[in-house]
């Protein structure tokens, strides 16, 4: 009796560190970063100490952190929908660049006096057409000509944000900005804030709710499970009589489109005018935001939540304890693998123990 006991408690040990894999990976990925900075007569525990403050430490840090995580939020729920409809979807970055240059697009040509409450979903609506447009190519081709989207969108990241760089230095430019820009856009296109909260915006919300979006599309809706099935078994969901293509498609022009308005969102939220390099880095990121999530809507909002605060707190210590500067993304690159590896440890051993538990039962 005391044997079985004993045996049981052992399993469900085993399988709670297994659930927890991700999490002990970035607590060895902030002890490796640590032990690191020691290379450079960093105090491990000031380290820790000005990391955590940095991204959660006061008001101020809550709201940048939340603003950083909105567009991993926002991009990282757009790439779990093209996966969960059969695609991999590699153009984010480029996305989010097009879906700024829309925003811009609609709020230039708008009338000056257009009230927020308009003018602020029509430019973001014009974001996501954008990059709902913008993704199309990678479409045609792939339904057309049988080309594997994943080359073609990371060859268009690079279009993109030449397009943007080439836009703002000439037809869209600013004449004697000090920098390449777009003239601004008015008072009225900057989503509302709580500057007590380190000017925390209403792009969190927005954010949240792609989330949950996503969740109810394809853990709830009837036809967002057909997808899920068309989109792991195109073969299989043939003979259900869905159309494997049909999901792919739409899989995509949601990504684009949802890619689109977080560069609005990332827009509107920080700046009030298009200027080139504004989003670098939110597609790759978010992609990681995505694959840390398991490709899963229900884990993206955590997953984003823990990089917006990660990179807020490591973007911080450069003048908090004076961490040199080139070391910042090596830090966060020790720390995103450990989180990375422990997240595929935990779905590769997690997965094999419950099928052996299974078999054995």
């Amino acid at each position: 009796m005391s044997i079985k006991g004993t045996s049981k408690d052992k399993k469900n040990v085993i399988e709670t560190i297994f659930r927890f894999s991700p999490v002990i990976g970035a607590v060895i990925g902030l002890l490796a970063a640590a032990l690191f900075v020691m290379l450079y007569n960093v105090d491990p525990i000031t380290f820790i100490g000005a990391l955590c403050k940095g991204a959660l430490g006061s008001a101020k840090a809550i709201g940048n952190s939340l603003n950083r995580a909105t567009p991993y939020i926002i991009v990282g729920a757009a790439t779990t929908i093209a996966f969960k409809c059969g695609s991999m979807n590699m153009g984010q970055e480029g996305q989010v660049f097009m879906g700024g240059l829309g925003v811009a697009v609609v709020a230039l040509i708008l009338p000056s006096g257009t009230p927020a409450l308009i003018a602020i979903p029509l430019a973001l609506i014009g974001g996501m057409i954008m990059g709902a447009i913008f993704i199309s190519l990678p479409i045609f081709l792939r339904v057309k000509r049988g080309v594997n989207e994943v080359v073609v969108t990371l060859i268009m990241n690079y279009m993109a944000t030449l397009i943007v760089s080439a836009l703002v230095v000439g037809p869209l430019g600013k004449v004697g900005a000090s920098y390449p820009c777009t003239e601004n856009f008015g008072e009225q296109y900057s989503l509302f804030n709580w500057k007590s909260v380190g000017h925390l915006h209403v792009g969190i919300f927005i954010a949240i709710a792609v989330a949950i979006l996503a969740i109810y599309m394809f853990w709830v809706n009837p036809i967002g499970l057909k997808a899920r099935a068309a989109g792991s078994s195109p073969a299989a969901s043939l003979t259900a009589g869905i159309n494997p293509t049909k999901v792919f498609i739409i899989g995509m022009l949601v990504n684009g489109a949802f890619c689109g308005l977080a560069g609005g969102v990332e827009l509107l939220g920080r700046y009030n005018n298009l200027r080139g390099g504004y989003a670098d880095g939110i597609g790759w990121d978010s992609l990681i935001v995505a694959l840390l999530s398991g490709m899963n809507p229900k884990g993206v909002i955590p997953a984003g939540i823990f990089f917006g605060a990660l990179f807020t707190g490591v973007s911080s210590l450069q003048r908090s304890i004076g961490v040199p500067s080139a070391l910042l993304s090596l830090i966060k690159g020790i720390i995103i693998v450990c989180v990375v590896t422990g997240t595929a440890i935990e779905k590769y051993h997690l997965n094999r123990w419950l099928t052996k538990k299974k078999t054995v039962k």
